[in-house]
């Protein structure tokens, strides 16, 4: 089989050495260079390209590299098998689009109100109450979402979102951010500045009390791996990994595994990572994604691995996320090619 294999900032040296141990010849491009535009990749099998956020994931052009490049090569070689898929590149960390697409097929997900006009604003006052949660509509890892305590908070980043800095609540939430120390640091040492404002429409939320959060992957049709994420402390309102969540892989209820394998089949997604936080009306869907990372088996010794756990695949294959990816699109062009042939 031949593969190409686009270079990115993560996991891609993992990647090379994965398809290199199956045999598979693999091409390197670069999307930094203009090969990749004239490369002929009728001949591939598949390609694999693992994004990261160059710029900070909140920026809107910050996924052109998925947005325009990976949809370019599928649009013209739609026989091309692709990770992420390209199928739900669409919805990548686009908070608002996800919405629609949940609200529309009716699957279950937090209250919410898209601030689309003042309108909006005062249906979020009086329908979410206080606290809520303010999304921006681009963003991962638990960044750019913000805890609003009082209207006038509210308002102040509805008019961030709207570019309206005579309003003195958007002024100061501006100033103070241009001012922070990292921000200072990122723009001016590190040169990966984090986008200063706010996409619109922001998605204003209920807030839901939990001490939880779940993940679980989607791989061709059935959940391959799930885990809960714990608060580390009381005052920990954001579970993210990244943000300090404690990760625990116990037991998966049911209903989760059945509603991620139906928002899977929704999409027609190959590949899905969803988070969901259960509610006293069951499992809620707050985001999902093409792409997502994993730690290596046993890899934080401040995880837990408990033996209830109860998804089919073992975590040493499941948490090895170049293996699964490269095999599954391995046996994805077998089966073509037998369906073909």
């Amino acid at each position: 089989m031949k593969a190409v294999l686009i270079k990115s900032e993560e996991r891609f040296e993992a990647f090379h050495k994965k398809l290199a141990f199956y045999g598979i010849e693999c091409t390197v491009l670069d999307f930094s260079r203009q090969e990749w535009i004239d490369f002929d990749y009728s001949g591939t099998d598949f390609l694999i390209f693992y994004p990261s956020f160059e710029i900070s994931s909140n920026f809107p052009v910050a996924l052109y590299k998925v947005h325009d490049n990976i949809m370019h090569i599928h649009n013209n070689y739609p026989g091309l098998l692709i990770y992420p898929d390209p199928g739900i590149v669409y919805y990548y960390n686009d908070k608002y689009r996800q919405f629609l697409f949940l609200k529309t097929h009716s699957f279950p997900f937090p209250d919410t109100v898209p601030l689309l006009s003042e309108e909006c604003l005062e249906d979020a006052h009086h329908k979410l109450g206080y606290p809520m949660v303010i999304k921006n509509r681009y963003g991962a890892g638990g960044g750019a979402v913000y805890l609003i305590r009082t209207r006038k908070e509210l308002e102040a980043y509805y008019r961030i979102s709207q570019f309206d800095f005579i309003h003195g609540g958007a002024l100061k939430y501006f100033y103070g951010f241009c001012m922070n120390r990292t921000y200072l640091y990122l723009l001016v040492k590190a040169r990966r500045m984090r986008y200063p404002f706010l996409s619109p429409p922001l998605l204003a939320q209920r807030f839901l009390t939990i001490d939880r959060d779940l993940k679980t992957v989607v791989g061709n049709g059935r959940v391959v791996e799930g885990h809960w994420r714990f608060q580390a402390t009381k005052d920990q309102w954001k579970v993210n990994i990244d943000g300090g969540g404690i990760g625990q892989w116990s037991r998966i209820p049911e209903e989760a595994v059945a509603l991620s394998e139906r928002l899977a089949r929704a999409l027609s997604a190959s590949w899905i990572n969803i988070d969901l936080i259960p509610s006293e009306s069951g499992f809620l869907i707050t985001e999902y994604s093409p792409v997502w990372h994993h730690y290596a088996y046993k890899e934080k010794p401040t995880f837990i691995y408990k033996d209830d756990y109860n998804i089919e695949l073992p975590l040493q294959t499941s948490l090895d996320l170049e293996r699964i990816i490269v095999e599954s699109l391995v046996q994805r062009r077998k089966s073509l090619e037998a369906v073909n042939y």
